[in-house]
């Protein structure tokens, strides 16, 4: 439970998920949801993630930019990250397919090197 500005945050387990509640002052539920185990990491991460910013721009000096901007700045991000893990596995694919290829086309230079050195040696 944390207080801040005479309102409480609630955590707690119901019914196979993570309980969020807002309370205020006067002990009024404000808010409450329920989240999956993967939602509520996601929205710890989300969390952290903008009291660094927070942090970071108290120490610079800078003001807070706008939370609509911040909003569609996250999604944009985690739909680049979801489109550059799939694009990620397909490179990886290739690539393998790609150096299985650079290793034959050593092997045919080696051997053509090596052939070249044979008619080096019967021409003398």
């Amino acid at each position: 439970m944390v207080r801040d500005q005479g309102g409480r945050w609630d955590v707690s387990i119901k019914d196979n998920a993570v309980c969020v509640e807002r309370i205020s002052e006067s002990d009024e539920r404000v808010f409450d949801d329920l989240l999956q185990a993967e939602e509520a990491r996601d929205l710890a991460g989300l969390l952290t993630k903008y009291a660094t910013k927070l942090d970071e721009s108290e120490d610079s000096g800078k003001g807070g930019e706008s939370e609509t901007d911040d909003k569609s700045e996250d999604s944009e991000k985690s739909e680049k990250s979801d489109n550059s893990e799939k694009s990620d596995n397909s490179e990886k694919s290739e690539n393998k397919s790609d150096d299985s290829d650079d290793d034959e086309t050593d092997e045919k230079a080696e051997k053509e090197s090596d052939d070249s050195d044979d008619s080096d040696d019967s021409s003398d």
